[in-house]
This record gives C-alpha cells, sequence and structure tokens, in this order.
C-alpha cells in the first residue's frame, strides 16, 4: 500500500510582538513524518507497510522589536554636539532578516517646552561594532555609521544589533525635552506595512512563503534628551569669632570661621567644580583649619580634595563631577591681622 505524496506548507502567525525569543522553528526548515502499518494474517505477521513521506516546510514570520535602552532621558548641554540614545533591535520572528533603520527628530506638532534635536554632526545613527560598550564615536573601537542599503542590519532569529542615535542640541531652555523616534522596518519586498497574516510566495528563509507579523513588520521606539538646567547659588559668611580675650569681637588676633555653603540646583552634572576662596591681604588663613561636609583635610595638594595654595592665598577645593542636586559645606579659620 502506497500513499500518494502530500506536499503541505504551513504558516505560523504572530499576533503580538515579541521580544527575547523567536517564534518557535526556524524558518525554512523541513519536517518530514511517515506513518507505518503492520498486521497479521493467519496468525502470521506481515512486513510493515510504510507510507510516503508527508513533507512541510515551515515558513518565515517576520516580527522586529525595539527597544530604547536608556531608561530616562539622557542630558546634554545646549548647545551640545553628539549625544547618543541606545536602541535594540531584536529579530523575533524564526528567519534570518535584514531591516533598514530611519530617524525623525521631534513629534509634530512640538509639544509645549520640548525642543527637536538635531542630526548628529558627526553622523546621525551608528551600529554598535560590539568591540566596547556604549557609543564610540571614534578610535579603535568606532562604532559603524549606518547608511542605508549598504549596511543594513541583517539579523538571524534571536539576534540583536545595538543602535545610537546621535543628536546635537540647539540653544534651548533649561530642562525642556527633545525626542527622537527611530524606525525599523522590514527590507523584504510588500513586507513592511502590510496587514498581519499577509504572505508573500518563496519570500522567506529557505525558499518557503514570508508571513508578516502581527507588527506588520515594523517597529518603533522613541528615545528622549533633556535640556542641562544647572542652577548654582553659594553663600559665604562667619559662623564663629573668637577674639583674644575669650569674646567675640572683631579685632586684630580675632580667629573667625569661615562657612561657604554651595548648593547645585536643577537637572545635569557640573564638570570639574572647583570651589576657590582667596584671602584678602588683611587676614591670614589658619593651618589645617580646612573641612568639607564636616571631614578635616590637609593642605597640601595631594590625594583629598582640598588645598590651601600658598602663591595665591587661597583656599581650593575640587569637588570633580557633581550631579544635581547636591550640598557641599567648606569651613576653613583665618586671623584678622
Amino acid at each position: 500500500m502506497r500513499t500518494r505524496l502530500a506536499s503541505i506548507c504551513v504558516s505560523f502567525l504572530l499576533l503580538t510582538p515579541q521580544l527575547g525569543w523567536a517564534v518557535g522553528t526556524t524558518a525554512g526548515t523541513v519536517i518530514s513524518n511517515i506513518a507505518t502499518v503492520s498486521y497479521g494474517l493467519g496468525g502470521v505477521a506481515q512486513p510493515a507497510i510504510s507510507s510516503t513521506a508527508a513533507m512541510i516546510k515551515i515558513d518565515e514570520v517576520i516580527q522586529p522589536a525595539l527597544t530604547w535602552q536608556d531608561g530616562t532621558p539622557v542630558i546634554v548641554n545646549s548647545p551640545g554636539t553628539n549625544n547618543a540614545l541606545t536602541f535594540l533591535l531584536a529579530n523575533s520572528g524564526n528567519g534570518q532578516e535584514k531591516f533598514g533603520l530611519a530617524r525623525t527628530n521631534g513629534p509634530a506638532p512640538l509639544p509645549a517646552g520640548n525642543f527637536t534635536p538635531l542630526n548628529g554632526s558627526a553622523g546621525s545613527v551608528y551600529l554598535e561594532n560590539g568591540l566596547l560598550a556604549g557609543f564610540q564615536a571614534s578610535g579603535p573601537n568606532a562604532d559603524t555609521v549606518y547608511v542605508p542599503g549598504v549596511n543594513d542590519p541583517n539579523l538571524a532569529p534571536d539576534a540583536g544589533q545595538f543602535i545610537y542615535v546621535v543628536s546635537d542640541t540647539p540653544v534651548v531652555v533649561p530642562n525642556s525635552r527633545g525626542d527622537v523616534l527611530l524606525q525599523v522596518t522590514s527590507l523584504t519586498a510588500g513586507a513592511a506595512g502590510a496587514a498581519p497574516g499577509t504572505s508573500m510566495a518563496a519570500m522567506g528563509q529557505g525558499g518557503g512563503f514570508a508571513v508578516v507579523g502581527g507588527g506588520r513588520a515594523q517597529a518603533s521606539a522613541t528615545g528622549s534628551y533633556l535640556s542641562n538646567g544647572l542652577g548654582f547659588a553659594m553663600n559665604k559668611t562667619v559662623v564663629t569669632v573668637l577674639d583674644p580675650n575669650g569674646t567675640a569681637v572683631l579685632m586684630p588676633g580675632a580667629v573667625m570661621t569661615y562657612q561657604i555653603a554651595a548648593t547645585l540646583t536643577g537637572v545635569g552634572t557640573a564638570n570639574n567644580l572647583v570651589i576657590a576662596d582667596p584671602l584678602p591681604a588683611n587676614i591670614t588663613y589658619v593651618p589645617g583649619s580646612i573641612k568639607v561636609d564636616g571631614v578635616a583635610k590637609t593642605d597640601a595638594a595631594d590625594a583629598d580634595n582640598a588645598q590651601f595654595i600658598i602663591t595665591t592665598q587661597s583656599v581650593s577645593v575640587s569637588l570633580g563631577s557633581v550631579a544635581a542636586p547636591a550640598n557641599v559645606v567648606i569651613t576653613f579659620r583665618a586671623t584678622i591681622n
């Protein structure tokens, strides 16, 4: 007994976007199944009979997924250049697929309080090369400028590609937001924007059908910038006075304790922040009296962040990079000449 060869084409449709896993069996996989029958005649077992193979080829579901990775708006200076937003493109379909990328700067009309980021002066969209995490504009680990039609991401099922959208920031008001939309589309002809379930013969991996998934073979995500809005306030006061008579008279020989209270407000990071206080000629610094937030510091230019500079008769405290909001209190003593 023989059965006629059956050639069956099966299409799988994913109705909702998925991230991090492919939609089942790899496209192009051929699944073969053979049935057998065994029987006996007059108590004598007869040779088993096998059917012809029923063969199916798995079609390809096209389903990209795109997520913005920064989580919170990226702080930028105004004006500023080449600030990167990080996105992750994942191929959640079940076949090798090539994707095109496009950015759109800001929604239209622009919401009140928002600004429009500009395409980066050194390039607009980059593909991470995997050598070093985070955007690398130049050097031996430089990421690759994306050129449509030249180096479109070509991803296997479950594979991902980090993408950096790089922008310049115009002169804008502090604490304003700028949005950039990144859109990903399948480059399989006829797939992008087609209704879910649309199938295209011989366009899938392995020569089978390509089937448009629930995302219409497209995905998009919006990343945001926030313009630097730092405010800095500083107040210097005399908090104690001790004169030679044990009272608080401001007379020659009296020792004063100065306090500098600095406050950083708003959004952003102040880099290379240094607070310097040059003393007037009619007072003399008391050696070893500097404290920063209550912690005693040495006068020398050493490992701690404070020093007394003899050549300029200045108290100097180097705070490095300080993210707002922040407060710092510096105290030191000086004698009235």
